[in-house]
């Protein structure tokens, strides 16, 4: 901004220095609206467009630098300048450190004026280019973290499928939950970032089972309590493995609550309806699809019909419907039975 095109806001409670202040700048080429308190001027920097507001250090009761914190609460972008009769080193530098943009002395001239607007237009200007420095890294910073989340997500996704090359049956099960996931929060009108976020918690949603035993992922028979407990152990511990890195600090609800069910009879926190992550929902319907389609140690697979014959029948129970209807939609724009997600 030109400096020189600033509409200014003058507030002095002294009337005859006011006019002669106003006068003085509108003399020099400048927009000027001069008020003598701080009411008028906080309705005034409500209504109007300032670039400059020349404050006086003391408005009756408010002191100036009180003002100025107002003033940038209603326009954070007007450079406030206080004015005063009685300079001294202490009071400039408390207006500096509580937002003011320069220190003017009144009643000051033309040449003093100008020398304030060099000094704020300075100070707008490597303002901004802090700003755009800033911005710049913070670009930087994210896109390396984004770089280092995928490699971490590689190592994790390799982990999860020798897991799976254990647990008979789900050999590509998570990348194959991960692309239905997909396609019901894309169906659902997610976001960029949440449809990524339940890419890479669909792919790690069993990751837990890494610290399981082969021979209970393998059973053929069914189950013992014992054994059952600890299968159903796999979020918390997945969310324990994750839990180190950062970069995935934001799927931790997802994956301890996929096996959660709508009506609260699920694990591991026995949550209920809304109170369940909503990625969790999306997850935990992906996630049993895939699995009634998928031989099993103690079952052979259903086919596309029965599943979701089985899906609907536990709307309301097991699932939420909203979710539900969104995979509906999926399935009747493709048969994902069919589909090249059943090939892992």
């Amino acid at each position: 901004m030109d400096m020189m095109d600033a509409r200014i806001l003058l507030v002095d409670d002294e009337p005859r220095l006011r006019d002669v202040l106003s006068d003085m700048l509108r003399e020099i080429g400048f927009f000027v609206k001069a008020v003598s308190g701080p009411s008028e001027a906080l309705q005034l920097v409500a209504e109007e467009s300032f670039q400059i507001a020349l404050v006086d250090n003391y408005l009756g009761e408010t002191e100036g630098v009180v003002l100025i914190q107002q003033i940038a609460k209603i326009d954070p972008n007007i450079h406030c300048v206080i004015m005063t009769g009685n300079p001294n080193v202490e009071t400039a530098i408390y207006a500096l450190k509580n937002g003011a943009a320069d220190f003017l002395r009144k009643p000051f001239r033309v040449e003093d004026f100008l020398i304030c607007m060099a000094h704020v237009g300075r100070k707008e200007k490597l303002e901004k280019e802090r700003n755009e420095l800033l911005a710049g890294l913070q670009l930087k910073v994210t896109e390396k973290s984004d770089e280092l989340k995928q490699v971490y997500l590689s190592v994790l996704i390799t982990l999860s499928r020798t897991v799976e090359s254990k647990d008979l049956g789900t050999y590509g099960h998570s990348m194959r939950v991960s692309n239905i996931a997909m396609r019901i929060a894309k169906n659902l009108g997610l976001s960029v970032l949440e449809m990524e976020d339940v890419r890479a918690a669909s792919l790690l949603h069993d990751i837990g089972k890494i610290g399981i035993n082969d021979n209970i992922l393998g059973k053929k028979g069914p189950l013992t309590p014992e054994e059952s407990s600890i299968i159903r152990s796999h979020p918390e511990k997945g969310v324990e493995i994750l839990q180190p890195l950062k970069q995935f600090e934001g799927l931790l609800p997802a994956i301890m609550h996929h096996h959660e069910r709508f009506d609260g009879s699920g694990y591991p926190h026995g949550l209920s309806g809304d109170s369940i992550p909503l990625l969790a929902r999306i997850i935990s319907v992906a996630d049993t699809y895939d699995a009634i389609l998928s031989d099993r140690p103690y079952r052979v697979a259903s086919r596309h019909e029965k599943a979701i014959r089985e899906l609907w029948a536990w709307a309301d129970k097991q699932f939420d419907p909203v979710v539900l209807d969104g995979f509906m939609q999926v399935v009747r724009h493709c048969n994902l039975a069919d589909s090249p997600m059943r090939a892992y």
